[in-house]
């Protein structure tokens, strides 16, 4: 759901106008196919599209904000005492932005700061070490890749899974908020909770390679604490993912990911109320 904090910046100019966490690496019996461990080979190439439409109603009228981006990143791995750490840089990037308030805008021309590191456990805990950024250009504002292993790598139950088994998680991310780039500034910390629900529906053939599909739901909250000029700010936001993705046993990787996800919720800041509404698709794909 990397949009939404993107979204909130923007509409919030008009109204005016770090992740971290994860719990100790669980255990995964060595010969269980549904872990995290070191692939072979230790590297692998990922692209990335993601789209969100969204549409915000505000005292000024309503507006409609189209994003869009695709990422090529690649990743290389090494054993950590957590499980394993990935490192990556993005190798190719573009965004775009389209509104009929606010035109259109090329995100990121001057490229992507920053590279990609975490450490997952053998069951799918992630602890966030750095995520690159699109740098903002004065009116939007910098805003992270959406590559978040978080959302997009499954979490695993630790036990032999057979088709038609279920199991669900939880991950819950706290953020500081140390100020967007608007006239008066917003501060404080967000967390957000996500609530997933997976199941394996078993063996599917994408070319000639024999992957394990995974269908994943969630539901995620947002209880941000925040303020602009000594007012709090109030959000009220549920956003949901529906989707699959394709497990390479062999590799110990995901392979594809296809999740649709929904944003609905509300936002009062500086006297001002805005609801939005939207969705969008995310798609990644191991290229190599």
């Amino acid at each position: 759901m990397r949009h939404t904090p993107f979204i909130a910046a923007a509409a919030a100019t008009l109204l005016s106008a770090c992740a971290s966490g994860g719990p100790a690496p669980g255990e995964a019996p060595a010969d269980n196919p549904f872990r995290y461990d070191v692939p072979a080979p230790p590297t692998a190439t990922y692209q990335l599209a993601d789209t969100m439409t969204t549409i915000m109603t505000m005292p000024q009228g309503e507006m409609d904000m189209a994003i869009s981006s695709a990422t090529t990143i690649e990743l290389t791995f090494a054993a950590d005492s957590g499980g394993v750490r990935a490192t990556g840089t993005v190798a190719d990037h573009s965004s775009t932005m389209a509104s009929t308030m606010m035109g259109n805008i090329e995100m990121g021309g001057d490229g992507v700061t920053g590279s990609l590191e975490f450490v997952i456990g053998p069951l799918g805990e992630v602890e966030m070490i750095s995520t690159p950024e699109v740098p903002g250009d004065g009116v939007m504002p910098a805003t992270p890749i959406s590559f978040d292993p978080r959302a997009l790598l499954p979490r695993f139950p630790g036990r032999p899974l057979e088709p038609g088994d279920t199991w669900a998680d939880t991950v819950t991310v706290s953020a500081d908020v140390g100020g967007l780039d608007l006239p008066v500034p917003v501060t404080g910390t967000s967390e957000t909770k996500t609530v997933y629900t997976y199941a394996l529906v078993g063996d599917t053939l994408v070319d000639r390679r024999t992957l394990q599909k995974i269908t994943v739901s969630g539901v995620m909250t947002e209880r941000p604490s925040l303020e602009q000029g000594g007012e709090p700010v109030g959000s009220d936001m549920i956003n949901t993912v529906e989707g699959y993705v394709l497990w390479d046993a062999e590799r110990g990787l995901v392979a594809v990911a296809d999740l649709v996800r929904t944003i609905d919720g509300s936002v009062d800041m500086m006297g001002a109320s805005m609801s939005m509404t939207g969705g969008g698709v995310l798609k990644l794909r191991l290229v190599n």
